[in-house]
């Protein structure tokens, strides 16, 4: 298993017809770390509409991944 931390952009539908949503995803080596990495930049992303997920990649094993979200953040 791999363990991702994402942030992700949350678009409006009108929005979504111009551009495309800005990712940030890191490889983390536990929650913990991937939580320490999200206090660092989640300061970047202050008047951004996001959701910050941990994601755990699976597809080495053949299995879905999963997501758990860790926060969604509405400037």
């Amino acid at each position: 298993m791999r363990l991702y931390l994402e942030i992700i952009e949350q678009l409006s539908e009108e929005e979504l017809l111009t551009r495309q949503p800005q990712i940030f995803r890191i490889e983390v080596s536990d929650e913990d770390k991937g939580l320490n990495y999200y206090k660092l930049v989640k300061n970047l992303y202050r008047n951004v509409h996001y959701i910050a997920r941990f994601h755990y990649c699976y597809h080495d094993e053949g299995k879905p991944c999963r997501t758990e979200l860790i926060e969604e953040h509405i400037p």
